[in-house]
């Protein structure tokens, strides 16, 4: 007797996409997640007073329109759900000078044309290309033939043409200036590559969903988007059930069929989705004997994104040093020296680090007259340091010791402190080395050449940032829509 028709594994927010969308639809859905809360890096902590926000402190395209905007509206959440437009978007702080970004496009365009006149063709093709690429992409259908190269020419032009290019060699295309490339790369860095690894396509997403439809920040804590989405799907009859970690996929004639948990009990589904890492999924949850050594070959090849060093901080007083409560500080003006240190496993000594004051823009995150602050640095899984006491504590050290030439007296004001490494991101979101963004979004990890949605086991559907379209809350989104759209279809036409 089938329990569901779909069994979804993770409450990440492409898993409650999924879930929702396909629940609207009349299914039954069951999903588990192995934490308490829903959510995965979009979860919140609170401590002595102090709120934190666990790694997303902004999201794009949740203005009027866009991507996440549109979700909730169908989920009927626009009275429960409420975003706090952050203009301008960020500071970047470079030795003797600070630009400002725009969160839109045309003011950002001005404001590069405006600082490097020269180059005002060559900055207007780039974001041309990106957003044109950004709107191929978006309207891929969930069916396409990845493998269907005279089909994704004529249909997906720009999308064919730079589906195998970096970003360093679009820049080249069009600029010259070094420095001018090198705050065009910046949000490269969002990605945890530079712009001589990242994919066009990877960056052309990672911009045009924040320029498409402004930045924004959750109003209250990050977590209310999950929990208000938990809330809509159990009231279209879906079922959560949080502390309940999934140990297999049961297979039966070589199909998906349900899945057991580490208790041991067993649930029976016509569906089941992965939102969780993938690498566990069809190493430890599937076993290798399942699917073909062709499939294996490139799991096992795949590369994670890198990951974070997060240092929270509650503090005594106002930020009032910063008039943007997102920004990044630059030692110098060369990227690559950072990346590689991470290739090594190391963290370089004087590297660029953001510095967040989320109190800023939600007051409620601190008590009256106190601030909280995220320090974060990239950092590779395996530091050469190693993720001890000492190790942890001297890069916490650093930080404090760098955002004080920004805010005075920082050590004295510090009231809480809590660090997340690596470890602590791989056992909360059980992401593969602590992957911030699921695979690196390099040219052979990025849009069509991401994992698929529907794998080499038939009933078994991957949603979440392992497939496409990639990293980041607005593309996750996307990710659940589309493997809701293909698992809805195939369920209509009674192939499943």
């Amino acid at each position: 007797m089938l329990d569901s028709d779909v069994i979804i594994i993770g409450a990440g927010i492409a898993g409650l996409t999924c879930g929702c969308l396909l629940a609207q639809k009349g299914l039954r859905v069951l999903i588990f997640e192995k934490n308490q809360k829903m959510g995965g890096c979009c979860t919140s902590f609170q401590k002595e007073g102090f709120s934190f926000d666990l790694s997303v402190q902004s999201l794009g395209e949740c203005q009027e329109g866009g991507r996440i905007w549109k979700l909730i509206k169908r989920l009927g959440l626009l009275d429960h759900l409420h975003f706090i437009p952050l203009e301008p978007a960020r500071e970047y702080h470079f030795p003797g000078q600070r630009i400002i970004q725009s969160s839109h496009l045309e003011t950002h365009i001005e404001t590069l044309s405006t600082l490097f006149p020269k180059e005002r063709r060559g900055i207007e093709q780039i974001y041309k290309v990106l957003r044109k690429i950004f709107d191929e992409y978006s309207q891929l259908p969930s069916s396409l033939d990845w493998f269907n190269p005279t089909s994704l020419s004529s249909q997906y032009p720009l999308l064919f043409h730079y589906k195998e290019k970096t970003f360093e060699q679009l820049l080249d295309e069009h600029v010259s200036n070094p420095f001018l490339k090198m705050i065009l790369s910046i949000r490269s860095s969002y990605a945890l590559l530079p712009p001589e690894e990242i994919s066009v396509v990877g960056m052309a997403g990672i911009e045009m969903s924040y320029f498409n439809h402004g930045v924004s920040c959750v109003r209250g804590v990050v977590e209310d988007l999950p929990l208000k989405m938990g809330y809509a799907f159990e009231k279209m009859g879906g079922k959560i059930v949080p502390k309940e970690e999934v140990e297999k996929i049961l297979i039966e004639n070589k199909r998906a069929i349900g899945t057991r948990s580490v208790g041991g009990q067993e649930y029976r589904g016509r569906v089941v989705v992965s939102n969780i890492d993938a690498r566990t999924t069809f190493f430890t949850l599937v076993g290798e004997n399942h699917f073909p050594s062709s499939y294996r070959s490139k799991l096992k090849g795949m590369r994670p994104s890198y990951s974070y060093f997060i240092l929270y901080l509650g503090i005594e007083g106002e930020v009032e040093e910063l008039p943007v409560s997102n920004n990044e500080i630059f030692s110098d003006r060369e990227l690559s020296k950072e990346y590689q240190s991470l290739r090594d496993h190391r963290i370089l000594e004087g590297a660029p680090f953001y510095l967040l004051v989320p109190s800023k823009v939600n007051p409620s995150h601190a008590p009256r007259g106190k601030s909280t602050l995220c320090l974060s640095l990239k950092a590779p899984y395996e530091f050469e340091e190693g993720w001890n006491q000492r190790g942890v504590r001297r890069l916490s050290q650093y930080l404090i010791e760098r955002a004080s030439t920004i805010i005075p007296n920082l050590k004295k004001r510090v009231l809480i402190k809590i660090e997340t490494t690596p470890l602590t991101i791989e056992r909360w979101t059980g992401n593969h080395e602590g992957a911030a963004y699921g695979w690196a979004q390099i040219p052979g990890q990025s849009g069509i050449h991401r994992l698929p949605r529907i794998t080499p086991i038939p009933n078994l559907f991957l949603t979440g940032h392992w497939t496409s379209p990639g990293g980041g809350i607005a593309a996750v989104v996307a990710s659940g829509e589309l493997t809701a759209e293909v698992i809805g279809s195939r369920l209509e036409r009674g192939e499943v």
